[in-house]
This record gives structure tokens, C-alpha cells and sequence, in this order.
């Protein structure tokens, strides 16, 4: 059975972790299994990409991506090198659809060879084993730690019937955690998009088993910091969190000095914790608010930070949303260089200094 994953429209690809999960239960029913992940040479024509399957000569065809259109393309090429069974799935690569890329694959392979016994399906989550890493590259792709090492992803939850999140079992994700640190190696994890805070009874339950497990290990997530408080954090970085990331909600962060300055309180005790800080912030209109936005998150003193703009919402407005993308770092370097000046000298001589030299930058480039 060929699994294959298309090419991702973001910047960060991570492995497809639910066709990870589909392989390893294709595996335990002893099927032989391939995964391609066409996202590892998004530049290669998919004609060209699909090539490999007259060699492996496929039996099954189950081909998974993010967008309807790339799968109509996908399954019309498909035609010219396999002529057996193919199915078409929608999918995430951060694992959250695991489960239903699980369910859906097997059930279909189930009516499409209804002579052979059927198995059980998994019922949330928490019943699929651990993905089948080992039919992954995970060193060509491009997730790296704050320090520049090696990072890989693991999905700490799982959404069901009705969308809801589902937390996986702390010590299941410890057990996965043991593994890919014996097996391949791996020393940073990037635990995928829910964030930790959630359900502080589970946070506090994960990080008493990693700090059992005594793992060695490191790991970056997404948090609230609105649920963060110093000691949580320092107990977080003693069970090896080396990065958070936080999603800004721009209205009620910005429009709310209490919030300001709580965020900010969370950053610097963070930074006292020795855990990198990033921020992801979606920029919406009205795009004339754009400068006091950046201002503002350029003074929290974070790690990293980048910036969201949808596609079709930058059109609206009849802008270019790469484009608002690099305007906006620009905005953000400059704000940055301000508030170090601001941090040394205070704020009215600090942004004197920082426009005088902007200043004498712009006389001499004249």
C-alpha cells in the first residue's frame, strides 16, 4: 500500500503525522507500507513525484492533502502510473485528524476487501498506536529547535465526531516520547498546535511524568499565557520546555492594558526559566492600525515572532498578503531597535536617540 501525503502551502512542513498513524495501523493488519511525502520536493512536478509507484507497484493508493483541488489534480495524475484502487482523503499534518484519517482509511479499505476479516476500529485517539516513524524521513524536514537541532512533532490531542478536542493520555505521549528518543535519536519536540494550558489538570499530570520519566529530552508548545504563572513555568522547564508559543489575539490584547501587562510579566518570567519565547499574531483589518499593532508587540521583549495574514482577507482589502507579511517585519525590526534604546535609556531619551540615528542612517544613505 502507497500513502501519499502532498505538498503543504506553509512555510514549516511537519511529517504527515495522520498518515503516520494510518500506516502504523495498515502495518499491525501486515500490509506492506510506503509513505511519500511529496512536501520534502514541492518543486518536483507531480508527474514526476508519483514515478516512484511503478516501481513499488501498489496494490492500494490512499492519497491525502489539505485542499479539495490538490486532490482532484492528484487523483487525475494518479491515473497515468496505477491503475488499482485509490482513495482520496482530506488532511492535516499535525495529527489532530488522526483519528478520522484512521477511521475513514480503514473503513474503506474494509468494503473495498470485504472477504477478509474485518478488525476493530479505534474509537477516539487514545486507541491508535504510535505513528509509523520509521517510514519517514525525519531528519529532511525542516522543524528545528530554538538552538538549530533536530526537532520533530507529536500530536498531544486529537479532535472527535464533533470537532472537540481530545487530550491523549499523558503517559501515552511519555511512552511515544521514550521511544523516538531511544529509536531515532530525537532530543527536540514540537507538540503540535493545541495548546499545553488547555486543561491545566492534564498540563500538571504530563509534566509529572516527564519529570519521572527523566527523559533528557526537549520539547517547544503552544500555551495561554493568561493560565501561565512563574512557578508553573519553572516547573515546566525543569521537565525540558525549551520554547513556547504564543498565538496573540490582537483586539483583546492590545486594546487591554491589564492583558499588556500581564503578557508581559509571563515573557520575563519565562525568560527568567531559560524557555524561549515566539509569538505567532494574525494581523486583520483595519491595516491602518497596523504600526501602533507591531509598536506595541515589538515592546514585549519577545524571542520571535511572525505574522499571520489570510490569503483571501489580505484581497478584500486589495493587498498582497506576502507583501503585509514582509512590511510588517520591517515594522517590527525598527520597533525592536526602538525599545532597546527605549530599555536603555528610558523613553524619552531613548526614542530621541533611536531617531536621531535614524536620522543620521537616512543623511548618509542621501
Amino acid at each position: 500500500m502507497a500513502l501519499i501525503a502532498l505538498a503543504s502551502a506553509s512555510n514549516s512542513v511537519c511529517p504527515p503525522l495522520s498518515l503516520a498513524y494510518l500506516a502504523a495501523l495498515l502495518e499491525q493488519r501486515r500490509h506492506i507500507v510506503r509513505i511519500y511525502d511529496l512536501a520534502l520536493e514541492p518543486d518536483v512536478p507531480l508527474a514526476e513525484a508519483l514515478q516512484p509507484l511503478r516501481s513499488f507497484l501498489p496494490t492500494v493508493v490512499i492519497v491525502a492533502g489539505e485542499y479539495e483541488a490538490d486532490l482532484e489534480v492528484a487523483l487525475h495524475a494518479l491515473q497515468e502510473v496505477h491503475d488499482g484502487q485509490v482513495l482520496g482523503m482530506l488532511m492535516s499534518r499535525n495529527g489532530l485528524d488522526a483519528w478520522q484519517v484512521s477511521v475513514e482509511g480503514l473503513t474503506w479499505f474494509d468494503q473495498q476487501y470485504g472477504q477478509f476479516k474485518q478488525e476493530p476500529l479505534p474509537a477516539s485517539c487514545n486507541q491508535l498506536p504510535l505513528p509509523a516513524r520509521h517510514l519517514l524521513s525525519l531528519e529532511r524536514y525542516a522543524l528545528r529547535a530554538a538552538g538549530g537541532e533536530l526537532q520533530t512533532s507529536v500530536a498531544i490531542a486529537g479532535l472527535n465526531a464533533v470537532g472537540a478536542f481530545v487530550l491523549r493520555i499523558p503517559t501515552q505521549i511519555v511512552a511515544e516520547l521514550r521511544s523516538l528518543s531511544h529509536e531515532f535519536g530525537v532530543r527536540h519536540y514540537l507538540l503540535t498546535d493545541v495548546p499545553v494550558t488547555i486543561d491545566l489538570a492534564w498540563l500538571d499530570a504530563f509534566l509529572h511524568y516527564l519529570l519521572q520519566a527523566q527523559l533528557r529530552i526537549s520539547w517547544e508548545a503552544h500555551a495561554s499565557f493568561a493560565h501561565l504563572e512563574r512557578a508553573l513555568l519553572a516547573r515546566m522547564a525543569r521537565a525540558g520546555c525549551e520554547c513556547l508559543i504564543f498565538d496573540l489575539d490582537a483586539p483583546e490584547l492590545f486594546e487591554s492594558l491589564a492583558a499588556r501587562q500581564q503578557f508581559r510579566q509571563i515573557v520575563a518570567s519565562a525568560r527568567d526559566a531559560q524557555i524561549f519565547v515566539r509569538a505567532n499574531l494574525k494581523l486583520e483589518p483595519p491595516y491602518e492600525s497596523l504600526t501602533r499593532l507591531i509598536d506595541v508587540a515589538a515592546s514585549f521583549g519577545l524571542d520571535g515572532v511572525s505574522f499571520d495574514v489570510s490569503p483571501a482577507v489580505a484581497r478584500s482589502v486589495g493587498a498582497d498578503a506576502q507583501e503585509l507579511r514582509q512590511l510588517a517585519h520591517q515594522l517590527y525590526a525598527q520597533g525592536r531597535d526602538r525599545q532597546r534604546w527605549v530599555d536603555r535609556f528610558g523613553p524619552a531619551l531613548g526614542n530621541l536617540i533611536w531617531r536621531l540615528r535614524g536620522l543620521h542612517v537616512s543623511n548618509q544613505q542621501d
